[in-house]
């Protein structure tokens, strides 16, 4: 089996958040999909395999090290890449296994992805959720069902990259989420604002990039900065950063790009 590590949302090495890429030619048990994602032991790990032999149709599954997950931006990033640059085709369509349907092209030196877009509302945590992450007096507290993640916004940048978890309180949280995202509104004129997302309850403590959280963040942050087009950073040690352009109320344009780290062969024998 094909297998390769990209680092999504970046094109530097050793940036963005790195993702497994396995090419899938003959069925897998479920159980050794998993397998093959705790041996990568990476954020996740996406694994793709054609549609009737087609070069631009794929279905795709995601896989953190220890559950498998509905959606994944920076791994589904990482397949476009694979795809895009080894087949030189210009466009790639992924369908996951809950028939949400991605395409993904290039343009010139990125690559255009079409997200879903996500409302968030009013939430209340548990204060235990708060403790965990350190955080006193949040600017305000949304919840976006449809991924089972919350939203945190905080004072400022500083704050945010303050911020020290205590992820062994965060996995015992009294509610157990996909992954809890908080946010600050950017004061430089390079980013319209930033993020960190943590995700204990699935076996992630810091998520270097997250594409799924900003299809939440998106369309908070529009609605405060009055813009359908931004610029994010996810300001994780080893950061990265995307374009977002809402399309409508239902669908986000991320612009990125990614860098093939590794390629290889996996030894399923």
């Amino acid at each position: 089996m094909k297998v390769y590590i990209i680092d999504a949302f970046t094109t530097e090495a050793f940036k963005g958040n790195p993702a497994g890429v396995c090419i899938v030619e003959d069925e897998i048990l479920v159980e050794t999909m998993q397998s093959i994602a705790s041996e990568l032991n990476l954020s996740e790990t996406a694994f793709i395999s054609r549609f009737n032999d087609s070069e631009s149709d794929y279905s795709i599954r995601f896989f953190t090290p220890t559950v498998p997950i509905d959606f994944c931006g920076h791994a589904t990033l990482a397949a476009a890449k694979v795809i895009l640059q080894k087949t030189g085709n210009s466009e790639v369509n992924f369908t996951t296994l809950h028939n949400l349907k991605i395409s993904a092209k290039s343009s010139g030196a990125t690559i255009e992805m079409n997200f879903p877009l996500y409302d968030s509302v009013a939430y209340s945590p548990n204060e235990d959720l708060y403790d965990a992450l350190g955080i006193v007096n949040p600017v305000a507290t949304k919840y976006a069902k449809e991924l089972d993640m919350v939203v945190i916004e905080v004072a400022d940048k500083d704050a945010l990259l303050k911020l020290q978890p205590d992820f062994a309180q965060l996995a015992n949280t009294s509610k157990r989420y996909k992954a809890v995202i908080v946010t600050a509104k950017s004061e430089d004129v390079s980013y319209d604002f930033y993020s960190r997302c943590f995700c204990s309850w699935i076996g992630i403590d810091e998520d270097p990039v997250t594409g799924s959280s900003h299809s939440i963040l998106a369309k908070y942050w529009s609605k405060i900065l009055n813009k359908k087009e931004m610029v994010a950073f996810q300001a994780s040690k080893r950061g990265g950063s995307m374009q977002l352009k809402i399309v409508n109320d239902k669908e986000l344009e991320v612009i990125s790009n990614a860098k093939i780290m590794v390629e290889g062969i996996l030894n399923l024998e």
